[in-house]
């Protein structure tokens, strides 16, 4: 009973991740799971079959995301899987053709979808960033932003990559935001509130500068790297003290015995 609960704080619980997909005719076998926690399983496949049945060309690795399916103490979850997968995806369908974000391949089954793998390093893990990489990185935003589209979860360095090919990528949209002209009760409100969370974006990108490339920050992007908002403030009064929960709960469960260990949670015996 211990053990059971721990797998009810993952996406899939103790669900194996199936190990070999079929993207465009191209064979994939599970490599490695890259994320699982309580809203979604992350899951990197690697090619191992040349034979595709379409003319469109397939990645040498992808990436299946599955949302939400385990219930939690018998309550269902599987509608909000369902959503979430929903709600990503239209995010993704909005930004395509923008390079630097993840190309969308197919949806999976009903909660999960396909994308391809982006080769490089994370913000959090990169040793040396190109001189360039934050103007780039601005440009990248600015695309994003002309799409009405707000990332929203800019502060994770993990979610920022820098690639392969020197550029910075963003992956994990599943709680970006977009708003349209007409989402609120009129444009004027609805541009208002898009330009005040875009700002919360470039604050972060500046924040991120000003502590990996500090001799590279602009005077403008100092400002900008210390301007919170009002709306940033407000998340930090939220967020922290609901952190500090999660974070005093899952301690709580482990000493308790009421955890699993993450490779565990993978994989039914």
């Amino acid at each position: 009973m211990r053990e059971t609960f721990g797998y009810h704080l993952y996406a899939c619980g103790k669900d194996r991740p199936p190990e070999e997909i079929i993207v465009g005719g191209n064979k994939y076998r599970f490599n490695e799971v890259l994320k699982h926690d309580f809203f979604a399983l992350t899951v990197l496949y690697k090619s191992h079959s040349q034979q595709q049945l379409t003319e469109l060309p397939c990645p040498g690795k992808v990436v299946l995301k599955l949302s939400r399916q385990q219930h939690f103490l018998g309550i269902p979850f599987l509608w909000l899987g369902k959503m979430l997968c929903n709600y990503e995806v239209r995010n993704l369908e909005c930004l395509m053709g923008i390079s630097g974000t993840p190309r969308l391949l197919s949806r999976y089954g009903k909660t999960g979808f396909l994308y391809e793998y982006i080769e490089g390093c994370s913000l959090a893990e990169a040793k040396k960033l190109p001189d360039d990489f934050f103007d780039e990185f601005l440009k990248l935003l600015q695309q994003i932003h002309k799409r009405n589209m707000i990332y929203l979860d800019m502060n994770k360095r993990d979610n920022i990559l820098l690639g392969d090919d020197n550029k910075p990528h963003l992956i994990d949209f599943q709680i970006s935001l977009h708003i349209g002209e007409n989402l609120l009760i009129s444009r004027r409100f609805s541009r208002c509130l898009r330009e005040k969370l875009q700002k919360a974006d470039l604050y972060h990108i500046f924040k991120h500068k000003r502590h990996l490339c500090p001799e590279l920050l602009r005077p403008e992007e100092l400002g900008m790297a210390r301007a919170k908002g009002g709306l940033i403030q407000l998340h930090r009064a939220v967020a922290t003290p609901l952190r500090k929960l999660r974070r005093g709960l899952l301690k709580y469960l482990a000493v308790k015995g009421l955890m699993v260990e993450e490779n565990k949670a993978y994989f039914r015996n």
